[in-house]
């Protein structure tokens, strides 16, 4: 059976997510036969097809492709048109977070190497570029290459470590070859993303905020303070239980004699205290450790038994509450996800994780395509364009 452990290193926008458009393929390492090969790529000056045929040429003389957080290099091929999607699978870092009983989610290159005495990566282009804020295309090229040469010998170095381990351990021999190469069904479905409807988000992100601003004047209608701030504990602990609190304000003090303002106002800081009626009694052990206010979380707010004053103040609170879950979580919070991800504007690559869960189930992150319900879900469709409705 032969093998070729692949490494890549791309520039580092958002950790080098290759859906984030403004990230490069910086180099590729190949190792096979004990030889490290390294392809620039963002470096080169040679003919780039040619350059790029090699490496296929490579992964197709190969039975098996091993990296360690392969998906992520696999991710990268994919985007410069290599094919792999014949291949068998060994992911160094699933393979690991397995045979440790999944006690740690995401294993790293160098926890992984010092736990089996091989050593450790080459720090000097994290250390001395990237921590620094210098980007990779900004590396010298003989630098990078050295780390990424490194990356590729300790990844075979810690594959056969595995394989011992494993040869111990037969038991485990299948679910680990189902995990990996389910890896390459995870891969193609992050690569591929979700479509989603950017400018409808929006837009209903929006139609939540002008629901939240009525909540906002209803509850504001319960008291004269300009300054309440419902998303504060201390403030919606004193507004419901009762209580004080401490707000600065500014007061006239006198007017500019001399200079551009010369004849206005001049203001002061000046903090005084509000005091709020008890409007509902809290549930006993509420307290926080902050002395004088207690919980206002919203499974506390469901607890409580107020009167028909207290009642209509907690409808909207906990109204708004969900509201401000939805807007943050889905419309604006998704919104806001992909442009920080520099994704394309209509397309969301989510993050399916086989190394997180202690169970070993799959998990899912930015975003948690898991907990969607079926309102957010409606604003997805098939690559086809047909709805998900």
């Amino acid at each position: 059976m032969s093998y070729l452990v692949l490494d890549v290193e791309t520039t580092i926008s958002n950790k080098g997510n290759p859906f984030d458009k403004s990230n490069k393929l910086m180099m590729i390492g190949l190792l096979s036969d004990k030889e490290v090969a390294v392809y620039d790529i963002e470096y080169s000056v040679d003919p780039y097809k040619e350059l790029l045929d090699n490496i296929q040429l490579a992964v197709d003389a190969a039975d098996v492709l091993v990296g360690f957080n392969i998906k992520f290099d696999l991710h990268w091929l994919r985007r410069y048109g290599i094919d792999f999607s014949k291949k068998r699978i060994w992911d160094c870092q699933l393979v690991e977070f397995i045979l440790r009983n999944q006690s740690a989610a995401y294993p790293s290159l160098n926890a992984t190497a010092e736990y089996y005495e091989l050593g450790t990566k080459l720090d000097e282009v994290k250390e001395n570029y990237w921590n620094n804020g210098i980007d990779t295309d900004k590396v010298p090229k003989e630098v990078l290459a050295e780390y990424l040469k490194r990356d590729v010998e300790l990844t075979e170095q810690v594959m056969a470590e595995q394989m011992k381990e494993l040869a111990k351990r037969p038991e485990l021999k299948r679910l680990i070859s189902l995990h990996n190469q389910d890896l390459l069904v995870l891969e193609e479905m992050e690569f591929n993303g979700l479509k989603y409807d950017y400018d409808k988000s929006t837009v209903l992100g929006d139609e939540l905020e002008e629901q939240i601003s009525k909540l906002n004047k209803r509850l504001f209608s319960y008291h004269a303070y300009d300054n309440f701030n419902p998303n504060s504990n201390d403030h919606l602990s004193a507004f419901l239980y009762g209580g004080t609190i401490s707000e600065r304000f500014q007061s006239p003090n006198g007017h500019y004699k001399t200079g551009k303002r010369a004849g206005e106002v001049k203001y002061k800081w000046e903090e005084r205290e509000k005091e709020f009626k008890r409007r509902v009694k809290p549930l006993t052990g509420s307290e926080l450790k902050k002395e004088g206010f207690f919980s206002t979380n919203e499974d506390t707010l469901k607890k409580l038994k107020p009167n028909k004053e207290g009642q209509d103040i907690l409808n909207i609170l906990l109204t708004r509450t969900t509201l401000e879950k939805r807007k943050s979580t889905y419309y604006q919070g998704i919104v806001k996800l992909i442009d920080e991800m520099n994704w394309d504007k209509n397309t969301i690559h989510g993050q399916l994780n086989q190394c997180v869960a202690k169970t070993g189930r799959l998990s899912s992150s930015k975003p948690n395509l898991q907990n969607f319900d079926g309102e957010i879900k409606t604003l997805f469709t098939t690559r086809y364009g047909e709805s998900n409705e």
